[in-house]
């Protein structure tokens, strides 16, 4: 990998602007070209789910941050005469989408607080840099590619994820591990280090006990993980080439295709 740099202290703003190739990117990608260049062109906007993981990533990795800049939410009825007064002194401090309802507020604290308990998860954390930002040159293709990196320890050869999830069991997760394409985020993440081929994930449920459990993704998932981004950023790389930035870019193949029933359900 060419031109590897880190930065430490990167706005997610300036992260999420910045023309790279993301894990996420690559996703969609692997759908369709079109489906790419749409996320591209016209990003969606934050769910409340996705609002709660990010609260939830700063309350954990960047404490100082989430105590600056979130809050919790009144638990006065807005419609009441104290309610409205207790939302505008919040409004007047916080942006929105940093007023977190007292609910959802609880939750991502008490995530936190599961996951800094957990012996082993907090043991990877330990004196790490977080949310640090990572911006290299692909060689193979020439795509300028990023990520964001949720707890880079000193010399440890090791990457930390940190996910929110629905079920944190061995048997959801490697279900998971696919469906959500950790093994590709593994895979883009880790690339561009020489020294660090391990990539942990700490997955915390969003639900009572909020139970904690800690996976290293295999190293056969992780070489998979890094075919499949060096074919897709070779795909990239050649739709730039045949469409260019501006162009029209393909969505599925403009013929009918024959589907069957999955193996596991045939008879």
């Amino acid at each position: 990998m060419k031109d590897l740099k880190l930065h430490y202290d990167m706005a997610d703003a300036d992260y999420f602007n910045y023309p790279a190739a993301s894990n996420s990117l690559l996703g969609k990608l692997k759908i369709s070209p079109a489906h790419l260049m749409e996320a591209i062109n016209n990003p969606s906007p934050a769910t409340p789910a996705m609002r709660l993981g990010s609260a939830f990533h700063v309350a954990t990795l960047e404490a100082d941050k989430f105590e600056e800049h979130w809050a919790r939410g009144s638990d006065l009825k807005a419609t009441t005469k104290e309610g409205k007064a207790a939302k505008k002194e919040l409004a007047m401090q916080y942006t929105p989408a940093k007023i977190l309802k007292p609910a959802d507020y609880d939750v991502v604290c008490r995530m936190r607080d599961s996951v800094l308990a957990h012996p082993v998860a907090s043991d990877l954390l330990e004196g790490a840099k977080t949310e640090v930002v990572a911006m290299w040159t692909d060689e193979g293709s020439g795509i300028s590619c990023k990520s964001k990196i949720d707890a880079l320890p000193g010399d440890d050869g090791y990457l930390v994820d940190l996910k929110s999830t629905i079920d944190a069991s061995p048997e959801h997760m490697a279900k998971a591990i696919h469906n959500f394409g950790y093994y590709r985020q593994a895979g883009h993440y880790l690339s561009p280090f020489e020294k660090r081929d391990k990539f942990y994930m700490i997955c915390c449920e969003k639900k009572p006990p909020y139970a904690v459990a800690v996976y290293l993704v295999s190293d056969a998932a992780v070489r998979q993980g890094q075919h499949e981004v060096q074919a897709l950023l070779q795909q990239w790389a050649e739709c730039i080439d045949q469409f260019g930035l501006d162009g029209e870019w393909p969505a599925y193949e403009p013929v009918i295709h024959t589907i069957d029933l999955p193996v596991w359900a045939q008879r």
